[in-house]
């Protein structure tokens, strides 16, 4: 018996009766349910997961990752003179671009917990190219006889096995901080209970008797009079071009529509309260995914920038970190190179409180023209690097002597034009 009809004929439509079966695997013929692990093409399934990957991944792709040089003075700069700068910025391999990769990268961080590439280098042994694998495709042991880590590839097509140097691998929440946990295996029973939220969903309405209206009629209508009239009524009044059709009844025959609120089935409630769970494992605010019951116009900004600080900071971290330990050298970061995600358009406000921002640091003399003009994607104009500070500041004690010193002069003066 198919699995819809098995949920009508044993829970018919019952909310409760349902979730309790699905829970405790009652359909055992979906190898999604039950006790089945929850495999990443079934979590994306369920919209809230594939909803806060998006948010997550498109965020994180979008922001450029910057080569700097610092000098022993402290002082860095943009540089782009290392193969890492163009493998980030332009080209990471021959089949995609700087964002699909990243982007990629980043969904098998949230969905198995590990961002594992393959280093691509030439016939020097120097890095060109990176290469991400699903982590579906990776598994990640140790060599019993020398304890070192083995990456084995095998996409079903071809099987290959990659040592720690050969790899660029990002770990997410991990036990042993080297191989990371996966979020949708770890929160497998709070996706499915949301899937069978959206599963009820579809069973209410397909398979529960719910007819629009009813006909009250008279006394008893004879069989041909029921045949008409079931006729009658898929010829003249079903179907979305026949909507709105006014109905001719008679004999004293009544129609009384019938409404079935899903609020009732508490479907709604349910599925917006499983929604905020999943929102929760990936920290990410209900309003990036369209949950609007808790936001209001004055919430949602700083919602936003909490998002940046305690969602997005620690993931650039977690990159920048690994980037500048497995892709750079050691001679390279002996250098002062080093790799750090530019998130200055994440942190921007408004245009009023950005244009406050920079009247106060160009006011102060920690901004000038060029530097507002620059974080404005705008290009420098002449004499725009002048910085500027108010006149009655002045070093602490600098400013009584200097009138000291003054006074001294003036009578000097003085005294030669006497």
């Amino acid at each position: 018996m198919r699995f819809t009809e098995r949920v009508k004929l044993l829970f018919k439509n019952n909310m409760d009766d349902y979730i309790k079966g699905f829970m405790s695997g009652a359909d055992l013929d979906d190898p999604f349910y039950g006790d089945a692990s929850m495999d990443p093409a079934t979590a994306l399934k369920y919209t809230a997961v594939f909803a806060c990957n998006k948010v997550l991944a498109e965020t994180f792709a979008c922001m450029p990752a910057m080569l700097y040089r610092k000098d022993q003075k402290g002082e860095r700069e943009a540089v782009n003179d290392l193969a890492i700068y163009d493998i980030l910025h332009n080209k990471p391999n021959e089949e995609m671009s700087p964002f699909n990769f990243k982007e990629a990268c980043m969904t098998s961080l949230n969905l198995g917990g590990n961002s594992v590439c393959e280093k691509l280098v030439n016939g020097k042994g120097q890095l060109v190219g990176l290469y991400p694998y699903q982590h579906a495709f990776v598994d990640i042991s140790r060599n019993p006889s020398n304890k070192k880590l083995v990456y084995t590839i095998q996409d079903g097509i071809s099987k290959k096995e990659l040592t720690r140097d050969q790899v660029f691998h990002v770990p997410n929440l991990s036990l042993d901080g080297i191989v990371g946990l996966s979020p949708i295996a770890y929160a497998a029973s709070a996706i499915r209970l949301g899937m069978s939220y959206e599963q009820f969903g579809v069973n209410f309405y397909r398979n529960g008797a719910n007819p629009s209206g009813s006909f009250d009629v008279p006394g008893e209508l004879g069989e041909e009079a029921f045949n008409r009239l079931k006729k009658e009524l898929k010829l003249n009044y079903t179907g979305l071009k026949r909507t709105g059709t006014p109905m001719l009844l008679e004999g004293g025959m009544k129609f009384t529509p019938h409404t079935i609120n899903p609020v009732d089935a508490q479907l709604l409630e349910s599925k917006s309260f499983q929604a905020e769970d999943i929102c929760r494992i990936y920290r990410v605010p209900q309003h990036l995914v369209q949950l609007l019951s808790h936001s209001t116009n004055n919430n949602i900004e700083h919602q936003s920038l909490e998002f940046v600080m305690y969602t997005m900071l620690p993931i650039f971290k977690r990159w920048e970190e690994n980037i500048n330990m497995q892709l750079l050298s050691e001679k390279e970061r002996r250098a002062g190179y080093y790799v750090e995600f530019k998130i200055d358009s994440l942190l921007r406000g408004d245009a009023v409180s950005r244009s406050t921002a920079y009247a106060q640091g160009r006011q102060w003399g920690w901004l000038s023209v060029n530097d507002i003009r620059k974080l404005e994607n705008m290009s420098a104009i002449p004499n725009g690097d002048i910085y500027m500070q108010p006149l009655n500041m002045g070093e602490a004690g600098l400013v009584e002597q200097a009138e000291q010193t003054k006074a001294l002069a003036d009578t000097i003066n003085k005294m030669i034009t006497n």
